[in-house]
Formats: C-alpha cells, structure tokens, sequence
C-alpha cells in the first residue's frame, strides 16, 4: 500500500471511530444541555432579524395602570372584573379578530357574583373573547378552568400549560392540548381556531410529539404593549361621546391578548431570548409564527447524521490530504484548514438558524473536533520515529529550513537512491599535504575544524547538503533530499561565498598570529596559525560544481548507513576541482551543464573544451568569478573582451587571440589564466605546434576538433 493510501485509510478509519464515539454519546443524551444551551445563544442572535407580526397587540396591565386605577376609581387589587368588561367592550367596539386574556378567573370574584355576570355578559356581546384554562403537570386530573359565567360567555378557551423542556426554559408550544376527551387549542392558535372554523394546521413543521418551535423576537414589546390605564381611560371619554388617546378603531383587525404585566403579577418564564419572559408571549410567538409562517424547522434526524459524517471525514480529510499533497505546508496548512473546518462546522448552523432551521450544533461539532484531534496525534505518533531519525540523520549537514521542510513532507524523503537534477560541489585546498608537514596532528585537526566549519555553513546557508568530508576535502550537494529549481545558483553563490570567506579567513589568521591568543581559542589552533604564517602559507580552495541527474539517497548496510550521491554527474564535479590546478584558475570551475542553469545571475569566463580523465564526452569549461549583482563595470568589460579573445582562439585566430589576451595581462598582471593561455601560445600555437602527452603540459590538443585532452586528475 502507497503512503498515500495509508493516510488516506487512516483517515476513513479515523472518521468511522468519531462518528461511532459522537453517536454513542449522543444517544446517551450526553450533548442535549450543550445543544439546548447553544440553540439559546442562536435564537438570541437570530431574534434581531425576526420582525413582531404588525397584526397583533398586548394589552397590559402593568404598576403604571394599577396605581392610575387606585387613584381614579379607587381599585385595590385585585381588580373588579368589570375593568376588564369595559376594556372588552372598548376593544370590541373597534372589531378585532380576537380578544385573549391571559388571565385566569377560576375563583368567584371577592366583589360578588354580579362581577363575574359583568364580564361574562362583556364576553357575550364581543364573541371573540378568548379565555383560558390551566392544567398542573403535577396534577393532571385537576385542571383549573374559568368560572361558569366567564367560561359559558367566552367565544372559546384556550389552553396556556406550557410546553417546557428538562432545563425548564420553554423553546416550543404545543397547538392543542388534549383534555378529558376534548382537544382544546392553545391561546396563541385559539385566535385562530376563532377566525377560522377548521384552520389548517398541515404546514406546520413540528416535532415529534407535536410541539412546534417558537422563533421569538427581541423582547415582547416589539408587540406594541397598550397599558390598561390607556384603554380605561379612553374608554370613559368614549362613553362620554369625547376623544381619548385610543379609539376602538385602533384594533380593528388584529388580535388583542391581556395579560398582567406589572412585578409579582405575570407568570415568568425562562426562554431563549430572557430568563425573565411574560408568560403571554409564548402565546403572543406562537400565533406569531403562524401568521408569517416563521415557526423554526428542525433539520430531519438524516440531515443531521449527514452532516456530522461530513464534518468527521472533513476533519480527518483535512489531516490526510496536507500530508499527501502539501507536506512541505503541513504545520501551517494543517491548523489553517481546521480552523476553516471548525468555522464551517460553527457557522453553518448558525446561517440556517438565522433562515429559520435547527441544525444540530454542538453533536457534529464534537465529531469533527475529535476527528481533527485524533488525526494530529495519529499523525504526530506515526510520523514521530520517522522525523526523529531524519531530523538526528540530516541536523548536522542541512540547514534547519531543509531539515524542517524534509520532516514536513516526510513522504519526499526515502531511503535508499532517488533520482534527482542537482548540482554537486567538491572542493580541496591546494598544497594540504604542505601543512601537514608541518603541523602536529592535533594542530591539524584543530586547522581542519576551523576551515571546515566556516565551509560547511555556507554550503548550508544555501540549503546544501554535505556529503561527507575526505580530509580537507568537502564533498557535498545542492537539490536534494528535498527538490530545489534553483540548485545550480545556490551551488554557485555557496562557492562564491566560500571564496570570500576565504579571503577574511586568511586575513584573520594572520591576525590572531600577529596578536595574543584569545581566551576563546584553543592553544593548538593558535599554534597552528603562528607557524602557517611563519612559513607564509595560506588556504586556497580549489571548488568544481557540475549539474545533472544525480542519485541520492542513504547507502551501506543496515548497521552503517550514509546520505551521499553517485552517478557519472558527480564524478565528473570531482574532475573539475582539480581542472583548477591545470588552468590556475582564481579556485572555481563549473561544467557546461551548471553554466545553463545560471542564466545571467552570475559571471563566468569560457575557458577551453575538453576530455577529462575516465570521461570521453566533451564539456565545455568556465570559471566562475562573482554575482552579476555584485561585479564591476571593470570586470564586466574585462570578462567580455576575454569572450573575444577565446572566440579568437577557437576561430583559431592564435595572433588576435595572444594580442587581446596580452591587452588583459597588462590589465590584470595577477590573472593566472590568461598568463596560462599565452605561454601556450608563445609556445605552441602561434609556432604551429599542439601540446601533446610527452611535452609534460597536462594537456593534449587534438586538432581535428579543437579539443584538449586533460592528462592529469
């Protein structure tokens, strides 16, 4: 089975475990608080955009109407129900569709049995009186119905038990109530039980025992509350023939509810939007919803297991795919996409409630981030061992950007040879066997750690690789483990750093001769620098880059293992370092190959072309002199009448070829390449002579194409 098809499994399996684990806790009633409490907090965001249905009003008696009434008529609570009689008779005057009161008369009135007659025959001459009726949960076989005169006046009676849920708040209503054998509407839908002889109930979404939803608005007084001291008030003045601040007309049309509303008097009930809400405006929002069709929609129980199986195989999914196809992204990619995840699985169900559909939340969100969690440990625990070893195997030759990338997109790195198009760098300094002459070997070591280190890091600066070091030699490559577009460049810039480096570093160790020795410093390296001035030696390092199709890869036996490179490409790198001696080169020589790669970042010089050892095919030489973004105007003009003068040498022009090459030795005395090319002039072409093997020049020239013949390594 591919990596890929590994993660991809384990992402299955993953989804599989969390939805079994989410449906399990589910059916437990595990997630029904949260759920409830999560429902609350969208029903509170989405009653902003519920408008109050402009066809009812609340009629209230609040502290306000009961002081005035103490006042004006000197009424000590409770009220006379004939308060409520001329409110009727007021309200009705004006034809609304229906009076509900919220108010229970299930005792004779303390002012005597004539009150009573008074509202009901109140209720007689409106017949769109609503009254209301009370069954304990507690006890169901004791309900509390109006008295007779009330109750045989009134139009109908509806129910006001409330429909509460485990945690006591009331999110739905019920539509009817059934009672001894009787169905009784609900006072919210009796209204329209009233206005309409068999009202149709079809389409309206309900649960399964036959509640509905309720989907509030803001507070109750987005009902236009009417106080009860306006409506006595007015209607005085309206007996009396005078205009008061309502008239009857101001109903005319809708559906009136009365209800106490002043503290300690109306019942209190905890809903979604207030811990604090009138008892009548669940009634209120239920006929509400009815009459815009706004009652909330719970997602079918399918819908709901959908989406919690979408978002446990998103989560993973999430996981698997920035391992399988943005690896080297993974750490960022990862936490951005679960975030995108978790805000999808958040604000989906928080745009469908606002639409008016309940969308489980809290269950399918559990799923997903148990998915998601399970995914990063499985991952972190899978891929632990194997980013360990590549982080301990590569640490101490890569750069921590390379070795991040490898553990991030561990499926780019394998065991064993890979293909891939990279530059490889050899580099040795000129004459070492001179300094081992005269330095002990602990002096030696000391030099070698000083060089190498300083080396090393520029070649890992440039997210190379080092392959390994043969004494002062450093073997080491750019393009790989990871792939890199840009690896003959970087190889370059390495070798042109190195080269600089070079030249402080021989800078500095003539200073820490000249001077005491640092405290820092060991007294090997010290003694080390002392006698390699003494004797007027400096480091100067030879460096061949050649690019191509390489393998790397960890070779050895399963006990000894080591990350390094091989392929003709690579041998072919270690030619040119040497090449360097042969044309006393300022210690760079690149192939053909790399200087194709360059394009015009980099100066170079073309030198000849030629046969190294062991490598029959032709390759064109140049050495490689500094950044385009860092040369002169001097050395660009320097470089281009050197083109002409090898134009002039290939065209076999020996006479233009010397004088031009002459023209630059005057211009640079210290240029050991052009003083190379003129000895062989002056010696051999411009006499009509060739070098060849026995003349002990290093180089063979074949006049047939034009090509010389490396003798030397």
């Amino acid at each position: 089975m591919t990596q890929n098809a590994k993660l991809w499994t384990r992402a299955l399996v993953i989804a599989a475990f969390s939805l079994s684990a989410t449906l399990i806790l589910n059916a437990l009633g595990f997630f029904l608080p949260f759920e409830n409490k999560s429902y609350d907090i969208r029903m509170a965001g989405a009653a902003k955009y519920k408008r109050a249905c402009d066809q009812i009003c609340f009629v209230c008696v609040d502290q306000e109407s009961i002081d005035w009434a103490q006042e004006n008529y000197s009424w000590s609570w409770p009220w006379p129900r004939e308060a409520y009689a001329r409110m009727i008779d007021f309200i009705s005057a004006g034809n609304p569709n229906s009076i509900a009161c919220d108010i229970l008369y299930t005792e004779p009135s303390v002012y005597g049995s004539q009150d009573d007659m008074a509202l009901g025959q109140a209720e007689a001459r409106s017949g769109k009186v609503i009254q209301t009726f009370f069954i304990s949960e507690e006890d169901y076989d004791k309900a509390l119905f109006p008295v007779p005169p009330i109750m045989d006046n009134a139009a109908l009676i509806g129910n006001i038990t409330s429909a509460k849920d485990s945690d006591d708040f009331i999110r739905r209503a019920r539509l009817f109530y059934d009672y001894n054998g009787k169905r009784y509407p609900s006072l919210g839908i009796a209204a329209v039980c009233l206005d309409q002889e068999e009202p149709d109930f079809s389409s309206v979404p309900k649960l399964k025992d036959g509640s509905v939803l309720l989907r509030f608005t803001k507070s109750i007084d987005d009902y236009f509350p009417y106080s009860a001291k306006d409506v006595l008030e007015s209607y005085d003045k309206w007996k009396n023939g005078e205009e008061g601040v309502l008239a009857p007309e101001d109903f005319e049309g809708l559906y009136v509810f009365a209800a106490y509303y002043a503290p300690g008097l109306f019942d209190i009930c905890s809903t979604p939007v207030s811990q604090v809400y009138p008892g009548v405006g669940i009634h209120i929002t239920a006929l509400d919803n009815y009459l815009t069709e706004s009652f909330m929609r719970k997602a079918p129980d399918a819908t709901n297991l959908l989406w919690t199986i979408l978002l446990c195989c998103l989560a993973s999914a999430i996981v698997a795919l920035c391992e399988s196809r943005f690896a080297t992204q993974a750490s960022i990619g990862i936490p951005i996409g679960i975030l995108l995840g978790l805000a999808l699985a958040i604000f989906v169900p928080i745009i469908l409630f606002n639409n008016g559909v309940w969308l489980l939340m809290v269950a399918p969100l559990f799923a997903f981030g148990l998915s998601a969690i399970s995914s990063v440990i499985l991952s972190l625990s899978v891929e632990g061992k194997q980013k360990r070893f590549i982080r301990s195997a590569f640490s101490q030759c890569l750069s921590k950007d390379v070795v991040n990338q490898i553990i991030n997109d561990s499926a780019s790195f394998t065991l064993g040879g890979k293909k891939f198009q990279m530059s490889a760098i050899f580099t040795d300094i000129q004459k070492f066997s001179s300094f081992s002459e005269l330095l002990s070997a602990s002096q030696l070591g000391c030099l070698l750690n000083f060089y190498l280190t300083k080396m090393s890091d520029i070649i890992i600066d440039e997210k190379g690789t080092v392959d390994k070091y043969e004494g002062d030699a450093i073997v080491a490559l750019v393009g790989a483990p990871l792939k890199m577009d840009d690896h003959a460049k970087r190889a370059c810039k390495a070798a042109i750093n190195m080269k600089k480096a070079e030249v402080v570093m021989n800078k500095d160790i003539v200073e820490y001769a000249a001077n005491p020795k640092p405290s820092w410093m060991e007294q090997d390296l010290y003694d080390a620098f002392k006698i390699l001035v003494s004797n007027q030696k400096t480091i100067f390092t030879r460096i061949g880059i050649n690019s191509g199709e390489m393998i790397a890869g960890y070779f050895g036996s399963e006990r000894k293992k080591n990350y390094t490179m091989m392929g003709n490409n690579v041998n072919l790198a270690s030619r040119l370092e040497g090449v360097n001696k042969q044309y006393h080169t300022n210690g760079i020589l690149i192939s053909q190959a790399t200087r194709e790669l360059l394009g015009d970042d980099f100066v170079v010089r073309p030198l000849d072309k030629v046969r190294v050892v062991n490598i029959n095919t032709p390759i064109q030489l140049y050495e490689l002199l500094e950044e385009k973004s860092a040369a002169s105007d001097q050395l660009l003009s320097y470089i281009k009448n050197w083109e002409s003068a090898m134009e002039r040498f290939d065209a076999r022009d020996y006479g233009q070829a010397k004088k031009i090459i002459g023209q630059l030795i005057k211009e640079n005395p210290n240029d050991n390449v052009a003083k190379y090319y003129a000895g062989l002039l002056d010696k051999y072409f411009l006499q009509g002579l060739y070098p060849q093997e026995k003349d002990n020049e290093g180089v063979e020239f074949n006049p047939q194409d034009g090509v010389f013949k490396l003798l030397q390594k």
